[in-house]
């Protein structure tokens, strides 16, 4: 039939996800799971590094920093390009850019070069992750969206985990270069299969002029039934900003939803970087064998795959009360951490914990993310919300050094570390305090 008026935004939120969407997610998810690899390394491969170039404890955590840094610029300057040219193209370079580097920082043979190239696998990373939530969301019916980024999430986690194990048995035969350049390669032997697969957001096609063509396309691939003509009227159905900014995200009361998000995203990030990066050593720093240590470690991205409950549980009870309960998960589990000591099986169970209250956390708050913002401005956000998570990000590692150096005992560390999740409960309690649904960003325009 071919339709008057195609609101694409009605279209499919009025529909379940189809195979078609559903391929999309799997590509988005795809590309998840080498950005996380690419993201978490770093902490694996940490303990042998520091080994093989006798790194002091200042020098592993710049090392540990160059990484989150780039994710930073990434996310800020990178990622809300896609809000001006699409999805896909910066999707595609992302991906590109971040393999290259990682198989550039397996040749490093200097710190310089080490943390250059790290910075710039960072940098790749940073724009693949917001705009692979962005173009999730922007296939997915709004009532299944945060669970769906919940999902594509898995992804990424389960890059974590992959990396974790993989380091486990590979560094002690062939170094920890061998990581980086497995990364790499897996990143851009991915580039083919999407540049043939992966299509542009529909919801950023329809909101542009000239794509007509495209737009029918798509929409016949989601729904055959459904046709434009030349004199069908394309509306995205939400609310369209004058301008693409980051002043967009501070209008028609979005501001108290920004600053909780970007506290939210600034303390989890804090938090699971400085777990991811200083675990492993902290396990070694306690007697337990490299592999050994890699391997608890690795229960925490494992415990991050069952959280991503928590995004589920977004669309059911919503975001602020799921936030609060996630952290507050975590933050009793990282304390069961630092008091363990070298009990294997009360780390084996705080470490999965700390892993389902912080990432199944951060796996919340980035379907939040997903749904607090139209498309137009969805990328912006999104890569905004990382952004400054990514501050936290660099200051978790720095922190854990410094901690580290001052007091002589990586368990201090976790005792620092419970105080973040934390602020995120309040943070994620005032937002569940909050009248204004997150979606009535995406509602349609009068």
């Amino acid at each position: 039939m071919s339709l008057a008026i195609a609101n694409i935004s009605e279209i499919l939120d009025r529909r379940d996800v189809g195979a078609f969407q559903k391929r999309v997610i799997a590509l988005c998810a795809a590309i998840a799971f080498v950005d996380g690899i690419e993201a978490q390394l770093a902490g694996y491969i940490a303990p042998a590094l520091r080994q093989d170039w006798g790194l002091s404890p200042g020098d592993l955590s710049l090392f540990l920093a160059s990484g989150p840094l780039g994710l930073l610029f990434g996310a800020l300057f990178i990622a809300p390009l896609a809000d001006r040219v699409g999805r896909r193209p910066i999707l595609l370079a992302s991906v590109v850019l971040f393999g290259l580097a990682s198989l550039a920082t397996s040749m490093s043979n200097s710190l310089v070069m080490l943390d250059g190239f790290r910075f710039l696998t960072g940098l790749g990373v940073g724009g693949a992750f917001a705009n692979s939530i962005s173009l999730t969301a922007e296939y997915s019916p709004v009532h299944r969206r945060s669970s769906m980024v919940a999902i594509m999430l898995l992804g990424f986690i389960s890059g974590s985990i992959a990396v974790g194990f993989f380091s486990a048995q590979i560094v002690p035969m062939l170094g920890w270069r061998s990581v980086l350049v497995a990364g790499g390669a897996l990143s851009l032997m991915l580039v083919p299969v999407l540049y043939f697969a992966l299509p542009e957001s529909i919801r950023f096609l329809a909101a542009r002029e000239g794509t007509r063509d495209e737009v029918s396309r798509l929409l016949k691939r989601i729904d055959p039934a459904i046709a434009i003509d030349g004199n069908t009227r394309l509306i995205v159905g939400e609310h369209r900003e004058p301008t693409v900014s980051v002043s967009a995200l501070f209008r028609h009361g979005r501001t108290r939803t920004t600053l909780l998000l970007w506290a939210i995203y600034l303390v989890s990030l804090l938090t699971l970087y400085l777990m991811s990066s200083w675990l492993a050593t902290h396990l070694r720093e306690i007697g337990f064998s490299f592999g050994v240590a890699i391997t608890i470690a690795t229960l925490f991205q494992v415990g991050g795959v069952f959280g991503t409950f928590f995004g589920w549980m977004v669309d059911r009870i919503g975001a602020g009360i799921t936030i609060v309960f996630a952290y507050a998960t975590g933050a009793l589990a990282i304390m069961c951490v630092s008091l363990a000591g070298a009990n294997v099986i009360a780390l084996v169970i705080a470490v999965f914990l700390a892993g389902f209250g912080i990432i199944g956390g951060q796996s919340a708050t980035n379907a939040f993310a997903a749904i607090s913002y139209p498309t137009q401005i969805r990328s912006t956000g999104v890569g905004w919300a990382t952004g400054i998570g990514r501050i936290g990000s660099i200051i978790g590692p720095l922190l854990g050094g410094l901690v580290f150096s001052l007091s002589g005992s990586t368990q201090s560390i976790f005792f620092l570390a419970v105080i973040a999740p934390l602020c995120a409960c309040l943070a994620g309690f005032v937002l569940s305090s909050s009248k204004r649904s997150p979606a009535k960003g995406d509602a349609p325009a009068e």
